[in-house]
């Protein structure tokens, strides 16, 4: 199959894109190398509604802007001084929705990418690529290899405690028995 992921398959629900990001490949272009990450594991954030969401209550910042716009672009940011956060952006241009990438499997190279800061160190992701659309990008983009997870989990997002009745929302998911997930 081999296929880029057109616009049409981010402007959706980020639930809906959450799911079907997994098994799809993120490529990142270095020089003339290429190296290619499965993607195991994403959590969906929702918008004004979600208490979990940067854009809850409709917070439109510097930092959130880029949520904004049509799903496809990525939308990076930094937490506790240390972690580069990997999120793609969903739905329609002016629906605020996010799926954060959370753990992916290195197909051809050595790196563990278990977990979200994890995963951006071996991407090499950091704030110069907020705001990248991954439909026109050379350096960033995801591709569908035509592999299907036999299982996939549903559960609740992980670390979002202050997100109150929000964060038992069942909306991560993971392949099942993938030993790249970072938490089962």
């Amino acid at each position: 199959m081999n296929s880029r992921l057109a616009r049409e398959f981010y402007v959706r629900k980020a639930t809906e894109v959450a799911k079907d990001l997994l098994g799809k490949v993120i490529y990142r272009i270095r020089g003339e190398a290429y190296q290619r990450f499965r993607i195991v594991e994403t959590e969906a954030y929702c918008g004004p509604e979600d208490k979990a969401a940067h854009s809850y209550g409709g917070r439109r910042t510097k930092r959130t802007e880029v949520m904004y716009r049509e799903g496809g672009h990525l939308y990076v940011y930094f937490v506790y001084g240390m972690h580069h956060m990997l999120n793609i952006v969903a739905n329609k241009e002016g629906i605020p929705e996010a799926v954060l990438i959370r753990a992916a499997e290195p197909l051809n190279l050595e790196a563990d990418a278990s977990g979200p800061g994890k995963l951006c160190r071996a991407l090499g992701i950091t704030l110069a690529h907020y705001g990248l659309d991954l439909c026109l990008s050379e350096e960033v983009f995801l591709v569908d290899e035509g592999f299907r997870p036999e299982g996939i989990v549903e559960t609740t997002r992980v670390n979002i405690e202050y997100a109150e009745e929000d964060r038992f929302r069942p909306w991560r998911y993971y392949i099942e028995n993938n030993p790249h997930v970072s938490r089962k």
